[in-house]
């Protein structure tokens, strides 16, 4: 566990141990078996969604007055938890002077390759990052990010999709969390341009915007572009710094994270 500003860190319990967890006993593994029943790509969110499986599942997770973003939103939860159960449950957790690298204005990565694992959960520390899902909406912190990466059925002109959904506002003592996604076909051998310095129409990619959030070290994505580099830049630094992921056992405590999960340190 390493050290951050005197405090021992450690990755939090997760959105989806919060949300998900439960449906891995039954809910999982009957979406696993009718899309092999049926023939259909799991992998695929088009053919995920059409599932009858997944379609009873959001309806026990939703109200039925839900508006049709919360009902899009929450597919792609429900998606995401999916594969990230079915690719293993990688959850990596990134030190904040890691990740305050991550969220530099430019980020060097000329030459890489895009490698990620096809699904995991991206998170980082408390209240460092934070967004909003609109802009009349307060910001929240960032808790993390599930991300889904598919090269087995290449997408037009690319060779690479990838979803990422950003989870905010996660407190124990909140029933639900506030959602924010984004899709992208991508070229793996051209990601290093996309990533290096991201889009943001005023000031410095990542700078903050909340009043007084520079004395704490705040950072704030404000563009789809920002959240895109976030993620390709924390998986070019997982590709490139094996040394620097450090394997932690799950815990049955209450007040730790039940699932396994990585240290991502910085060199």
């Amino acid at each position: 566990m390493s050290d951050d500003g005197g405090k021992a860190v450690a990755a939090r319990i997760t959105p989806y141990e919060l949300i998900l967890e439960p449906l891995e006993s039954s809910v999982f593994p009957a979406i696993r078996a009718e899309a092999e029943h049926r023939g259909k790509d799991a992998r695929r969110r088009d053919q995920f969604l059409l599932l009858g499986t997944v379609a009873a599942a959001l309806g026990e997770m939703m109200a039925d007055d839900a508006p049709s973003d919360a009902v899009d939103e929450y597919g792609e939860l429900l998606y995401q938890g999916y594969q990230f159960w079915s690719f293993g449950r990688r959850l990596y957790f990134f030190d904040t002077a890691v990740t305050d690298g991550l969220t530099a204005p430019e980020y060097a990565m000329d030459g890489w390759i895009l490698a990620a694992p096809p699904a995991c959960y991206l998170q980082f520390p408390y209240q460092r990052i934070w967004a909003r899902v609109g802009a009349d909406q307060p910001f929240e912190p960032v808790d993390g990010c599930f991300v889904v990466v598919d090269d087995t059925a290449p997408a037009p002109q690319a060779g690479a999709h990838l979803r990422a959904q950003l989870v905010l506002g996660v407190r124990t003592d909140r029933p639900g969390v506030s959602l924010m996604s984004y899709r992208t076909d991508l070229d793996p051998y051209s990601v290093s341009r996309l990533a290096r310095a991201p889009w943001r129409e005023e000031g410095e990619p990542f700078a903050n915007a909340i009043p007084g959030g520079e004395r704490k070290g705040y950072r704030t994505l404000a563009t789809t572009s920002e959240l895109e580099a976030l993620v390709l830049r924390a998986f070019h630094y997982l590709d490139n710094h094996t040394r620097a992921l450090i394997s932690h056992p799950g815990s049955s405590k209450e007040s730790e994270p039940r699932l396994p999960w990585i240290e991502v340190r910085a060199v």
